[in-house]
């Protein structure tokens, strides 16, 4: 028996085995493949310093780089979403009816004062901040990934971590620190699945919405 179980250890030892570039790419991959949907929810702290319970939908269209994510909670933000382009990102307000446009590269999650930064993608986070990734941890089919930005101050934040799902290799918590160590962004990934979206359901939004450029 005891060979047996050092066995199934050793198995699942050389399953979960490989760098954090390994894994990343892993992810990204299997993210990229089809269209897919989510639900997240945890605590941010917004620009005032403010903790924040945040819930969301998100919505993805990687063969077009379209997100939508979709907001239940705060109450301030509950029934908006944010629709987000290779180019641009459309925040649409609910007791407003209005749709803020910004460039991708400035652009804000309006109500929570949040920038994209820290919702961004692995890729955009490594090649904005030059992260460099360590494997920090594997455990009962999970993997831990850390990453560290060259200039804590440029990029906005000092460390992010990562848990991944070994199969599929889907994210499970994502969490933010900022410049000075203190976190500000602790989000739980549940319920991926495979969806079938078009382009037209990610960018869809009321037709009588008032449009704001930035």
């Amino acid at each position: 028996m005891r060979r047996i179980t050092g066995l199934v250890f050793l198995l699942l030892s050389l399953a979960l085995a490989g760098s954090a570039e390994d894994w990343l790419k892993k992810s990204e991959a299997y993210l990229k493949t089809a269209p897919w949907r989510a639900e997240s929810l945890g605590e941010v702290r917004t620009q005032t310093g403010a903790r924040t319970r945040i819930e969301m939908r998100v919505f993805a269209l990687p063969a077009e780089k379209i997100v939508r994510v979709e907001f239940l909670a705060p109450d301030s933000v509950a029934d908006n979403f944010v629709i987000i382009t290779p180019k641009k990102v459309l925040n649409y307000l609910f007791l407003t009816n209005q749709v803020v446009v910004y460039p991708r590269e400035r652009a804000r999650i309006e109500g929570l004062g949040l920038s994209l930064a820290e919702l961004g993608t692995f890729e955009e986070l490594g090649r904005r901040a030059g992260l460099t990734w360590r494997l920090a941890g594997e455990e009962k089919g999970r993997v831990r990934l850390v990453g560290e930005p060259a200039d804590p101050e440029e990029a906005g934040f000092s460390r992010v971590e990562l848990w991944l799902k070994a199969e599929p290799p889907v994210p499970l918590r994502y969490r933010v620190f900022d410049p000075a160590g203190e976190l500000a962004a602790d989000l739980t990934w549940r319920n991926f699945a495979r969806a079938k979206l078009t382009r037209e359901d990610l960018l869809a939004y009321p037709p009588d919405a008032e449009i704001i450029e930035k």
